[in-house]
């Protein structure tokens, strides 16, 4: 018999039960058989489409801002701190994901609790607040205060609810919609870093971050109105902090730990790609040194829209191994051997591809074993096992950069084989529930 998480409804209050159901039983969502419409059955579209659309644009925002990160930093080492350490640099591009993995939890929970919306408008508050900060920052430890904490803090007020929300809209599509929402950031990469580096050798840091401000207060106002919650607020589920039936769980943990140290390979090679591009091909304009960042972040949004589509024919669990294991060989196969603008471009592309898929299925793989019942809280609770790896994932790649003399090989080796052996610790959860070696699960 497996396990699975069940919610025994309580007048009073929500509380959580390991119980025994069949092998191969789901939480997906299941439509009457009576012939009645289920109004808790998603819509499978129609508004929902909007409201993916409002969520990927707060994506892109906010969680995009951060794969920008690369020209930031290298615009640090060369122009404004030019002799601090790597280590220190990478650490600052970590600590917004750091926080948001780790007060996300919190916020991901009121939000299943008190709606999604007061959370998302809150979020985009802070986030400008910090970019207009960041504006008129002059020292390193005032950056982390801005680009660190206060980024940080929205992005855990913004980002596991709007990867949770398409789930009210869709069920059979779910993967394909968070997939989409996902991209959102990818796009924002993409686009960010072109145009960021062009501000931001032109006009300067101060102006560059104006004029992103005034850019995120239009985005994120068109993006409010779009977001639309499904769910009445008499069926919020009580607050439940710690779900204590989840860590008893052995498949809960072959899923976490799965994410633990896929993170730890998965910001080095985004953070160092534009450092890695000029080293090895020095007489590039700062244009075309960009590039192979940007097209990461293209082929990002493009894989982790395909990806999710292929996750709702052939399981999201199944995508998230593959995902995760090419992810891995990319860098041991191909990035420990480039050395050529041409060599780093095909990088870009198969890393870029399948790098952050795992983010796009996070919630369609919770609710696939788990249910979509507190998807927010769920998801934000196997985020939050991100969070070492967000914290010291590229900070370690950097002092591995800095410590074996500009190693490269050394350093994709680290980020490669970490990624290989998360997605070797999350068989555990697909055979566990499904044994069957080509089923869809």
């Amino acid at each position: 018999m497996s396990e699975e998480i069940r919610e025994r409804n309580d007048p009073k209050r929500a509380s959580v039960e390991l119980v025994a159901v069949p092998p191969l039983a789901n939480y997906e969502d299941k439509a009457p058989d009576n012939g009645q419409v289920d109004e808790d059955i998603p819509p499978e579209g129609g508004r929902g489409w909007v409201v993916v659309l409002g969520c990927a644009i707060f994506s892109a925002a906010t969680v995009g801002w951060g794969l920008v990160w690369g020209v930031t930093e290298e615009y640090f080492r060369t122009e404004m701190f030019p002799g601090t350490a790597d280590s220190v640099l990478t650490t600052l591009g970590s600590l917004p994901s750091l926080i948001m993995t780790i007060v996300g939890i919190v916020a991901g929970k009121l939000a299943d609790r008190y709606g999604y919306k007061p959370f998302l408008a809150a979020g985009a508050i802070v986030w400008m607040g910090g970019m207009l900060a960041s504006a008129f920052c002059t020292e390193v430890w005032q950056f982390f205060i801005t680009m660190g904490v206060m980024q940080g803090i929205a992005d855990a007020l913004v980002f596991p609810l709007v990867v949770a929300l398409p789930a009210q809209w869709f069920r059979r599509r779910r993967a394909l919609a968070t997939g989409i929402v996902v991209a959102g950031s990818s796009i924002g990469g993409a686009v960010g870093s072109l145009i960021y580096r062009e501000m931001i050798s032109t006009l300067g840091l101060r102006k560059s971050l104006a004029i992103f401000t005034a850019i995120d207060a239009v985005s994120f106002g068109a993006a409010y109105v779009m977001v639309l919650e499904r769910r009445p607020a008499h069926k919020r589920s009580e607050i439940i902090w710690f779900d204590r039936a989840f860590f008893k769980d052995p498949v809960f943990w072959s899923i976490a730990m799965c994410f633990f140290f896929v993170v730890f390979g998965y910001l080095g090679p985004v953070f160092l790609l534009p450092t890695f591009t000029v080293e090895k091909v020095p007489q590039l304009s700062e244009l075309v040194a960009a590039l192979p960042l940007v097209v990461l972040n293209l082929s990002a949004a493009l894989g982790r829209t395909l990806v999710g589509f292929a996750g709702d024919k052939f399981g999201p669990v199944n995508l998230l191994w593959v995902s995760i294991v090419l992810s891995g060989l990319s860098q041991l196969v191909v990035w420990m051997f480039v050395s050529t603008y041409a060599g780093i471009m095909i990088f870009a592309v198969l890393y870029g591809f399948f790098c952050g898929c795992f983010l796009s299925l996070v919630s369609a793989v919770a609710a696939r074993i788990y249910g979509a019942d507190r998807l927010a809280g769920l998801s934000a609770l196997l985020l939050l096992f991100n969070a070492p790896g967000y914290a010291a994932g590229a900070p370690v790649a950097g002092a591995i950069l800095g410590v074996t003399g500009n190693n490269w090989q050394v350093v994709a080796g680290y980020s490669g084989s970490v990624q290989i052996f998360g997605a070797l610790i999350l068989l555990y959860a697909r055979f566990k529930r499904e044994p069957k070696l080509f089923a869809i699960y």
